[in-house]
């Protein structure tokens, strides 16, 4: 199935925009902007705004992506489950989050529509792009393309922050041979840390720590992002043998079963939920794990929809892993959109209504938008978001409904003509 919006999209999927080596899509962006008539501005970020005369209101998303699997190199296709046609990519993340809503910017500005548009950097590894934008948004009404569930209208989101634990090991020198094991199976889905962080997807960090508790522990490696929950791991286990044949020197970790502690003691996963809004209200993401030398890194991505609840889960989550002699830094905190309807929202509902009729809902998102950022450094700015049905972002599974891009795109461009 081929559609403007899809067909758009699949070109921008030609283009490399891993997190951090985006390059070619920025300049692709502003490129074509300067080709349909708009004006171009850029910031030391890498964010782009492009201004159109008559525009009454920005369109905001971000234009890197998450890279898991065979991605940046993406071979699309087509599948139907559930009377829906799913576009999908090969063993790899699809970037349809926030790819899609590039692409429906990109159109309207072919289309010539009076809107201003704003791409942001490198979202996907701590809201960059936002955090450090250094341009004058012309309008006070925004609009995110970065929700993920059609005919919902989106008014908040959670807030977030990054941790880095830092564990210093030392090595004994052994006499052995040491095993390496893999672990990928199919039962480690992936998903995104904090829309699919209540589903119960296995984490694989969790389940080797708990496997080799009581193993000798010479390197561990695991996880692929701070904002996916852990598919794949790898250890290397030391064991003694009787036999004489192949013998060697190992270094193996000294605190290994404190590490395994450490990591089996952490609880992954929904602390809280909020019954108000019907979604996750606070969680943690055990994210990775990677053995040095000297240290073992552990990474870990808290969400909160409620600042106080935040800040705490960080609190407790540093003291957790100083108390084992771990050095604990955070980075990007950022504090939740609070759910709030103003003259935006309503008006975005109604044209939702007029697509999706009585399913039509306002809503808010286990999730980070930069929404929360954007609203901190312009406190008046009228803001809302929408998007198309996509599942299973930040992992392989990733796919959108196309219908669904549709639909929404029909929206956005009713949001345009009530202005």
């Amino acid at each position: 199935m081929q559609t403007k919006v899809i067909e758009i999209f699949k070109t921008l999927s030609k283009i490399p925009r891993c997190s951090f080596h985006a390059d070619k899509m920025y300049e692709y962006l502003q490129s074509e902007a300067k080709s349909y008539g708009y004006t171009v501005e850029v910031d030391s970020a890498k964010n782009i705004l492009c201004s159109k005369k008559g525009s009454k209101i920005t369109l905001q998303a971000h234009y890197d992506m998450v890279c898991i699997g065979e991605a940046p190199i993406l071979e699309l296709y087509e599948e139907i489950e559930n009377e829906k046609t799913w576009l999908k990519a090969k063993n790899s993340t699809l970037g349809a989050d926030n790819g899609i809503a590039i692409a429906m910017m990109v159109l309207l500005m072919q289309e010539g529509e009076a809107v201003d548009v704003l791409f942001t950097s490198d979202e996907e590894v701590g809201l960059i792009g936002a955090r450090e934008l250094a341009l004058e948004l012309k309008k006070n009404l925004l609009l995110n393309l970065d929700s993920e569930e059609e005919a919902i209208v989106t008014l908040g989101c959670a807030g977030g922050v990054d941790v880095k634990v830092n564990f210093p090991i030392t090595r004994t020198s052994k006499i052995g041979k040491s095993k390496t094991i893999s672990y990928h199976d199919e039962k480690y889905l992936g998903g995104h840390s904090g829309v699919d962080i209540h589903l119960d997807i296995p984490n694989v960090l969790k389940d080797v720590a708990m496997k080799h508790q009581n193993s000798e522990l010479v390197n561990i490696s695991g996880g692929e992002r701070r904002n996916s929950i852990a598919k794949r791991a790898e250890v290397e286990i030391y064991h003694d043998t009787n036999s004489n044949d192949n013998k060697e020197q190992i270094d193996v970790i000294t605190q290994s079963k404190v590490i395994f502690e450490m990591i089996n003691g952490y609880k992954h996963g929904v602390y809280s939920f909020n019954s108000e809004l019907n979604i996750v209200q606070t969680s943690a993401n055990l994210a990775m794990v990677k053995s040095y030398h000297d240290s073992v890194d552990i990474d870990i991505t808290i969400r909160s929809m409620d600042n106080e609840e935040l800040v705490h889960l960080l609190d407790e989550t540093i003291h957790y892993f100083e108390n084992f002699g771990a050095v604990v830094t955070s980075e990007g905190f950022y504090s939740p959109w609070t759910p709030k309807e103003n003259i935006l929202t309503k008006l975005v509902f109604d044209a939702s209504e007029e697509v999706f009729g009585s399913k039509t809902a306002l809503g808010a998102i286990h999730a980070g938008l930069e929404c929360g950022i954007l609203g901190e450094k312009m406190p008046n700015l009228l803001m809302a978001s929408i998007g198309p049905d996509i599942v299973y972002p930040h992992s392989t599974r990733e796919a959108v409904d196309i219908n669904s891009v549709e639909r929404v795109f029909e929206v956005v461009k009713k949001v345009l003509k009530k202005l």
